[in-house]
């Protein structure tokens, strides 16, 4: 490369946001851009060789990290990998690194070129969302009652485990409007027409009905369903919950049976009564 292309070179490597660096064909490091000096606090000179770059990985990606390089100079395939590079104020940050070989000719390696992206915000910001996601999860399948999500147009994407410990199906027999065959033959009708107007008005709904336990046998829960807006009020997602009534419903028809019942028994006494007032007015008349 001539004096005026090195220049170049190293004036577009050190406007890179990159750390930049070349091997030679053996895995020699042995050049290193400006950002690579002013992250890590090493001079060119310090860093050149085959292993300052590994040493200033986390002590738990060193291993990893030589074996990814080893298997791309063994066979030449392109280098990536995710690690953690300490920087000169002893803190470790996420980097990208990639690396792919300059070959001759002949088709031999004669030059590795490679850059370290910073990824470390990205890293940081997918970890919280796994927490996120496992918190949600965790709340999700312990609630005490079945949760489903579904796509503005009621198509279901998501039960919570509870759904599946009752009925024992799997999402793939249940997404979208699967969920009717759980659902008892009398009452599936009108449930799917008041669902089809619910997801069409886009305002908070319940409804009770039986659901099938994977024993066979029905018990009756109560529907709540929310719609989740964006900014702009437009329905992006639905909440719902399948609450277990069964008991309550029972007590509910006990107390109407005893309630009836006691309503006839009133009734009859009062009838009693009213014989037995009349028999006395027949007997004072006389």
């Amino acid at each position: 490369m001539s004096a005026t292309g090195t220049e170049q070179f190293t004036f577009l490597a050190d406007m890179l946001p990159q750390l930049v660096w070349m091997t030679d064909p053996t895995g020699f490091h042995t050049y290193f851009n400006q950002r690579w000096v002013d992250y890590t606090g090493y001079t060119l000179a310090d860093s050149v060789g085959p292993d300052m770059w590994n040493n200033l990985l986390h002590p738990d990606d060193q291993a990893r990290a030589r074996q990814v390089w080893g298997h791309s100079l063994a066979t030449g395939a392109d280098y990536e990998i995710e690690y953690r590079f300490e920087a000169q104020a002893g803190d470790y940050r996420w980097f990208l690194g990639q690396a792919r070989p300059r070959r001759d000719a002949a088709g031999q390696i004669v030059a590795w070129f490679g850059t370290c992206t910073d990824i470390h915000d990205q890293k940081v910001a997918a970890e919280q969302l796994r927490e996120r996601e496992s918190e949600f999860s965790t709340l999700a399948d312990n609630v005490p009652q079945l949760s489903w999500m579904a796509r503005p147009d009621g198509h279901i994407y998501w039960y919570n485990k509870r759904w599946y410990d009752y009925t024992g199906t799997t999402l793939a027999e249940m997404e979208g409007w699967g969920w009717d065959k759980v659902h008892h033959p009398d009452y599936i009708q009108p449930v799917v027409e008041f669902v089809r107007q619910a997801w069409g008005a886009g305002e908070p709904f319940e409804l009770t009905f039986p659901l099938r336990g994977q024993d066979g046998q029905y018990r009756w829960f109560l529907t709540r369903a929310v719609p989740v807006r964006d900014a702009q009020g437009h329905t992006v997602r639905w909440l719902g919950t399948n609450t277990d009534v069964t008991e309550m419903r029972q007590l509910q028809d006990q107390l109407q049976s005893a309630y009836d019942d006691l309503e006839a028994k009133v009734a009859f006494r009062n009838l009693e009564l009213e014989h037995e007032v009349q028999a006395l007015r027949r007997q004072v008349g006389k």
